[in-house]
């Protein structure tokens, strides 16, 4: 099978996101000061301008991967006002389809506690939405295979993505510490493969998708408790604009 995605790792991409992020710490400063309303209107325009493409992702919690339709030149303000009002409706959207699985699905509540969604910045400064899932909701310990309870929660995110067809989604998958680096980082991709997979057979077009390995890379808390390694252990769903979405905000649509 073809393999889609890629592995950002290794000295020279860490190097590059401490310089860029020692470089701009100001603008970060200025950015996260703002109110969602105030960073939309913003997003392409000054900060945009002086920040560059790429460093909208590491603002917005992209961690080094870099996410969304890389787009040249500075979007205007305009343009993002409209972007970040289509992804707030998909976000609130989204939300509201996986609030009902408690419910529906008789899901433990932990396992909903396990599923976060947030509004974060692409590559471009524009928003986006980033999906947390706790691999307890989508695997068993150690597997990559999906669990039949995964279905409820995919399920939920396929038809938000077919109700709002102009963005894509880039799946990072994220192992702890334990064992070796090497078998973390094949098993973060087989993940993330398999999330993108089950999407696929949902009728979401695999041009619309990137699996995307991070192995024990940027844990979220510490390694050295159970719990920390249990939120280490999850994948992240960012859905951003395509660039269908970006030239149609852009046009004014």
């Amino acid at each position: 099978m073809k393999k889609r995605g890629f592995i950002m790792k290794g000295s020279a991409a860490a190097l590059a996101a401490v310089l860029l992020l020692s470089g701009c710490s100001s603008i970060k400063n200025t950015w996260d000061g703002m109110s969602q309303t105030g960073q939309g209107a913003t997003a392409g325009g000054t900060i945009g301008a002086a920040v560059g493409t790429g460093v909208g992702a590491l603002i917005g919690g992209g961690k080094g991967t870099w996410i969304g339709a890389l787009v040249g030149g500075a979007l205007g303000a305009g343009t993002g006002a409209l972007v970040g009002n289509h992804m707030d409706k998909q976000k609130k959207a989204l939300e509201e389809q996986l609030s009902q699985m408690q419910d529906q699905e008789n899901r433990n509540s932990q396992d909903i506690q396990d599923i976060k969604v947030q509004m974060v910045k692409d590559r471009n400064d524009l928003d986006a939405i980033k999906l947390v899932l706790g691999d307890a909701v989508l695997f068993q310990t150690g597997k990559s295979n999906l669990s039949a309870a995964a279905d409820a929660t995919l399920n939920r995110v396929a038809y938000n993505l077919k109700q709002f067809p102009d963005t894509d989604v880039t799946v990072v998958g994220y192992t702890d510490n334990t064992g070796s680096e090497q078998l973390n980082q094949n098993l973060s991709e087989k993940r993330a493969e398999s999330v993108v997979i089950y999407l696929e057979s949902q009728g979401i077009a695999a041009s619309r998708l990137k699996a995307v390995g991070m192995g024990e890379n940027d844990p979220v808390a510490s390694n050295s408790t159970s719990e920390g390694r249990a939120q280490n252990r999850r994948v992240e769903m960012f859905i951003t604009a395509d660039a269908q979405m970006i030239s149609n905000a852009q046009q004014g649509k």
